[in-house]
């Protein structure tokens, strides 16, 4: 079997988290996140540089769109693409850190696991969950 990925742009990502989180399902919006970046890295390059040039509209989340713009540096970085300037912008860093997994336990994992790309937006996670099968 054959799967084809579709290219959805960071824009269109955003959206469909912010439809999540409306529906108060933020487990669906951090998968939707996630997969952002697994689509990224099986995009060829001009789909990459394409999918992330333009701001996203707010998630209505701080949290998710901290996470959002640091896993758009993460995809940039990983293939050496520089980051489009949108990811610099100060509402995209969090004041208060913010971890994903949400179980105390994991914290320190997420400290010390999480990529800089990540953890300079203020939001960690553990070494597992940047990986897919």
């Amino acid at each position: 079997m054959n799967v084809t990925w579709t290219e959805n742009s960071i824009s269109e990502t955003s959206d469909e988290i912010a439809a999540c989180l409306a529906k108060r399902d933020s487990n669906a919006a951090t998968r939707l996140a996630f997969l952002f970046l697994e689509r990224f890295d099986t995009s060829n390059w001009e789909a990459r540089s394409r999918i992330v040039v333009d701001q996203p509209t707010s998630t209505g989340s701080e949290r998710f769109d901290a996470l959002l713009a640091g896993i758009v540096e993460l995809a940039c970085a990983s293939h050496q693409i520089v980051a489009p300037l949108w990811v610099n912008d100060e509402s995209y860093f969090l004041d208060d850190w913010c971890f994903v997994s949400g179980i105390t336990s994991l914290h320190a994992d997420a400290l010390v696991h999480s990529p800089i790309s990540l953890a300079r937006h203020g939001v960690f996670v553990t070494q597992s969950a940047l990986e897919y099968a």
